[in-house]
């Protein structure tokens, strides 16, 4: 049941994929699971809103832990147990996590079950594949890379930044020009990274 090589080297871009099928279940179904489950309701927009509302703190919460913990990783690596590290094992699964169920709400039923599902699945082929490993001692006093770190996640801070002007206006346009502009920005801005690298980012390792 753990990770094979291939699910560790390329986490990024079976996160992607997993992305873009839950995306692409709109051909199937053009509503998202909050319209399907509120558009019977007389306030329909107001429980929509209220749905989107908590989705969108959620994913602040998401960007946040994600920088907060990049800062102190390189290529996914923790570099020291400082930042995040400190109280969590495995921060950027869990922000990549948060993610997902962010992104599920956005999109049809298939599209939530894709989502969740799958990266639900890979974190925990993953972490069967670290605990099968020795764990690294990591040191304290690393300096943060705060610069790399926003440039890693800045697909989600343009994600946050689209949900929260999508939830105030419920308009379907909005999340589909600010999905597209965050990730093209994402792309520019790390695009000489992933040329470096065959694999994407590595799994981070168990610090302590």
């Amino acid at each position: 049941m753990k990770a094979t090589d291939f699910e560790y080297r390329h986490q990024t871009l079976l996160h992607l994929l997993l992305g873009g099928l839950a995306v692409s279940t709109y051909f199937l179904n053009p509503d998202d699971i909050v319209w399907a489950s509120v558009r019977r309701h007389s306030n329909s927009a107001f429980l929509e809103q209220v749905a989107f509302g908590a989705g969108t703190l959620v994913l602040l919460s998401c960007a946040l832990l994600e920088t907060w913990a990049s800062a102190y990783t390189l290529s996914g690596i923790p570099l020291t147990c400082d930042g995040p590290y400190r109280y969590l094992r495995y921060p950027l699964l869990l922000a990549r996590l948060l993610f997902s169920l962010v992104l599920g709400l956005l999109v049809p039923l298939p599209g939530t079950i894709a989502i969740v599902g799958g990266e639900a699945l890979l974190i925990f082929r993953l972490l069967l594949r670290d605990r099968a490993h020795q764990p690294r001692a990591q040191v304290r006093g690393g300096t943060a890379r705060w610069g790399e770190a926003f440039r890693w996640v800045a697909a989600k801070w343009g994600f946050a930044a689209t949900m929260i002007v999508f939830t105030l206006t419920l308009k379907d346009r909005i999340a589909e020009i600010g999905g597209g502009v965050s990730f093209l920005l994402w792309l520019a801005l790390n695009y000489p990274r992933l040329l470096r690298s065959h694999d994407f980012d590595r799994f981070p390792t168990r610090s302590r």
